[in-house]
């Protein structure tokens, strides 16, 4: 199984759609697909400053944002089998499917994540496929020189998250990252196992 994690700036754009007519094409394992909170979570993170909300609710709320973004895509498209727990999940690990992740606040207090902004949709799809030990794949709504060294772009100009940025070392998984141009080919970046500078 091979995690794949759409970040939010992608929402509304033709890169999804082809991106997943990709993942259709390749199946030889099965895909759990995971999506950022996109616009509903911009609309939190304006809201909190406004409200003056804690960062528990936001968090909380901007799960929420990723479960909206999600079922927009479930009303796009009728082929994939909802999961909404890892115990789920590990029942249809080894079939050849399409699955989406389905996120609630409860599931994801499982994996034990700060209740900030330091933790978005990246972090929790870290978490996942570390669970389960299977690849991640995040794709980024940016474009980017593969030549150039990954630490300095993606871990240095907040192109991931501070939780992903400062753990994805300890997770044992193959770690990619891949442009939203890059749907095809699967050109990626693999994430370095020793800590940046």
């Amino acid at each position: 199984m091979v995690v794949i994690k759409f970040g939010g700036s992608l929402q509304s754009t033709d890169y999804i759609k082809k991106w997943i007519n990709a993942i259709k094409l390749n199946r030889d394992t099965s895909f759990l697909i995971i999506f950022g909170g996109g616009s509903y979570a911009n609309s939190i993170r304006l809201e909190q400053k406004i409200k003056k909300y804690d960062d528990l609710k936001a968090h909380k709320l901007a799960i929420k944002g990723m479960a909206y973004f999600t079922q927009d895509i479930l009303d796009e498209y009728n082929d994939f089998t909802v999961i909404n727990s890892v115990r789920n999940l590990q029942k249809n690990y080894k079939s050849r499917k399409l699955l989406i992740w389905m996120p609630s606040h409860e599931e994801v207090c499982n994996f034990n994540l700060p209740n900030n902004w330091d933790v978005t949709s990246d972090s929790i799809a870290l978490a996942i496929s570390k669970s389960i030990n299977s690849p991640l794949l995040v794709i980024k709504s940016v474009r980017f020189n593969c030549k150039r060294y990954l630490n300095n772009f993606f871990l240095k100009d907040n192109i991931l998250d501070k939780y992903f940025s400062k753990n994805y070392k300890y997770s044992p998984q193959k770690i990619s990252l891949v442009s939203r141009d890059k749907p095809v080919s699967y050109t990626h970046l693999t994430l370095p196992t020793t800590p940046y500078v």
